[in-house]
């Protein structure tokens, strides 16, 4: 009698382990893994997902003003990053541009060719003269034309003739700063410069009560006399 049992229990022991694995329990290991790959997953997915997030200060940034902030960026670094703009022209202030749009284009605009006409074209071998299109477009201006646009789809301004007599100086061109309408899609930054200087942070991104809300990103070109 023992000895039958003991034929069958080995059989039943054989015939376990040849088990289909797709009949099976699912061990502990098996488990760990599928929640670290779902706990990952949502992870990615869920900021994607998220329609504002909050900042240190616990503000609402939108994805609009996210995105502003991210192509004004841009445009700071066409204008003020290793051969951007100003590397290209020698640093001179006078070049700096009046209109985003004309970073768009490969000829230099025409305050370029009338003050600096030696560096209307490009020397490759001394890195100096105008390089453009230093920017591509991403939207268009009322009129229709090509042009860099925000988050809310408003081109964005450049304010460096404070002034307004047709030339930028080298105390304007330290206070050159971009600047978007916002969602209202209204220019509302004074072009008052001693009401904008910049503080501490010279690249900050910020939205100014005395502006509406426009968004504003000082430049604060060093002067290359010191």
């Amino acid at each position: 009698m023992n000895q039958v049992n003991f034929k069958e229990a080995n059989a039943f022991a054989r015939t376990a382990g040849n088990y289909p694995r797709s009949r099976r329990g699912v061990t502990l290991l098996e488990l760990l893994v599928v929640l670290v790959i779902v706990t990952a997953t949502a992870l990615i997915v869920v900021p994607t997902l998220t329609l504002s997030i909050d900042t240190p200060s616990q503000a609402k940034v939108s994805p609009d003003e996210i995105v502003t902030q991210q192509t004004m960026t841009v445009v700071r670094e066409a204008l003020m990053g290793a051969d951007g703009l100003l590397d290209n022209m020698a640093h001179k202030p006078e070049v700096m541009p009046r209109q985003v749009a004309e970073l768009l284009e490969a000829e230099p605009p025409e305050h370029v060719k009338k003050d600096a006409p030696e560096l209307s074209t490009y020397d490759p071998l001394i890195g100096i003269g105008w390089r453009g299109p230093y920017l591509m477009p991403t939207g268009r201006n009322k009129s229709g034309l090509p042009t860099v646009v925000d988050g809310w789809g408003n081109e964005l301004q450049i304010q460096v003739d404070f002034d307004d007599d047709g030339a930028v100086d080298l105390e304007e061109s330290r206070y050159a700063r971009v600047v978007s309408p916002g969602p209202n899609g209204k220019l509302e930054t004074p072009s008052d410069k001693s009401n904008m200087k910049p503080g501490v942070n010279l690249n900050r991104e910020l939205t100014m009560e005395e502006c509406g809300d426009d968004v504003v990103m000082f430049l604060r070109v060093p002067d290359f006399r010191q």
